[in-house]
Parts: structure tokens; C-alpha cells; sequence
């Protein structure tokens, strides 16, 4: 693994360490003020691109605001993280025939294939076709794999 996989993945786990101890995120956190604060991670390799912007810690919300952020962030990292062990060593069998794109913003989240030409093999809106492919990809071992969706 490369050095700079490990430091990412090693960013990911301490992101997510902080929400799940329910301090608020500080790690590729960016933005200024008590609204402005946005959970910012982007991943380019020529097999797997990941682009998430996503709000946190906007203090002046409703506490049910923050708590989905929060659990919206998780799952991102979460997923990430799965993505990134699994891409390490190439492209897996179920996404050979491209470049999986994923991104989650404030529009919500979106998974694309992309051919070498640039054009879109698959595509879709949020992240359940996804969630079905890593199952195929990871087989018996997608049982002990968990990503909570928000």
C-alpha cells in the first residue's frame, strides 16, 4: 500500500473516530464561522475517484440537523474506506470496465462507471447500487462488512 493510501485511510479512521465519540469532526474539516464548516475528502486515482462536501458541525441547526450531518459523514467516510482497501490493489472484478466516480454533497450522493472514452457506463443516485456491487465484489465477506446508510 502506498504511503499516501495509508495516510489517507489513517485520516478517515480519525474522522470517523471523532464522530463516533461524539466530540465533532475536526479532520478534513474546512470553512470558517458557526454555519460554514464543510467535511471535505477527494481521492483521484485513475481507477476510483471520491469527491465528498458535506456541512458539519453547523452549531446554530437544530440538534437533528447536526446529528444527520454527523451520521450523513459517517456514512461517507465509511464508505471511503471501503473503497480505498478495496481499489488497493488494482480495480475489483465487478468494476473492471471503468473508473468508479462517487461523490456526496448537498444534492445528495452519486456513484458513476466511466468507460476510457469518458462516457458513463452506470450510473446512479444515492448509493444502493453501489452498496450492491461492493456485495458482489466482496462476496462471503460482504457479511462482515457494514456501512450504515443515514
Amino acid at each position: 500500500m502506498n504511503q499516501k493510501r495509508i495516510e489517507a485511510i489513517a485520516g478517515l479512521e480519525n474522522a470517523l473516530n471523532e464522530i463516533e465519540s461524539g466530540e465533532g469532526l475536526s479532520t478534513f474539516v474546512e470553512g470558517h464561522g458557526l454555519q460554514s464548516h464543510r467535511f471535505r475528502f477527494e481521492w483521484s486515482e485513475p481507477l476510483l475517484q471520491i469527491s465528498y462536501d458535506l456541512p458539519t458541525g453547523r452549531i446554530l441547526s437544530p440538534e437533528e440537523d447536526q446529528k444527520m450531518d454527523d451520521a450523513e459523514a459517517g456514512a461517507a467516510i465509511r464508505l471511503a474506506l471501503v473503497l480505498l482497501r478495496a481499489f488497493e490493489n488494482g480495480t475489483p472484478q465487478e468494476f473492471e470496465d471503468g473508473t468508479l466516480s462517487v461523490s456526496c454533497d448537498d444534492d445528495g450522493a452519486h456513484y458513476e462507471i466511466l468507460a476510457e472514452d469518458g462516457s458513463v457506463i452506470d450510473a446512479e443516485e444515492g448509493w444502493s447500487g453501489l452498496a450492491s456491487r461492493l456485495e458482489s465484489v466482496f462476496g462471503d465477506l460482504a457479511e462482515d462488512l457494514t456501512i450504515i446508510w443515514p
